[in-house]
């Protein structure tokens, strides 16, 4: 999660236009909701809460995907699908009979190539649905409450 600052720009049909202007940090990149990673203006557009007006100063929280979920499947589960695919390859003797270590490195390339396939699809599928907008917390240090957050 990332707290950014920013100047409400515009509210219109619910819609608030809020500028940002920070340095670029490696979480800034990491995060998706900006296209730009350089050191510019940033607008983003927000769900608006009552009372907010052009001019305000507003507190925005951003949150960011998980950087261990990334790391569980991409690192670990295809590691894990290679041996489980070795196993079942040395277990499995009607093919290939003759060549053991054959068929358990073909069997554990074919298991991690699934598993990258299935963290390709997962991927994908996150992409498509899009991430979490951001949402204003607070509007010029008044924290507002969960219920306008929804």
């Amino acid at each position: 999660m990332i707290l950014e600052e920013g100047t409400v720009v515009s509210v219109h049909n619910g819609k608030a236009k809020i500028e940002i202007n920070k340095t670029a940090a490696e979480a800034c990149a990491r995060c998706g909701v900006c296209i730009s990673a350089g050191d510019i203006k940033k607008l983003l557009e927000v769900r608006a809460v009552p009372g907010i007006s052009a001019g305000n100063k507003v507190t925005l929280r951003i949150d960011t995907p998980s950087t261990y979920k990334g790391i569980i499947l991409l690192l670990l589960l295809p590691l894990l699908a290679f041996f489980f695919g070795c196993i079942v390859g040395e277990k499995i003797t009607f093919i290939l009979p003759e060549a053991a270590n054959l068929r358990m490195g073909l069997f554990g390339l074919l298991s991690f190539s699934i598993s990258l396939l299935g963290a390709s699809l997962y991927d994908k599928r996150l992409r498509a649905k899009g991430s979490t907008p951001p949402v204003i917390i607070s509007v010029e240090g008044e924290t507002l409450g969960h219920a306008e957050e929804g």
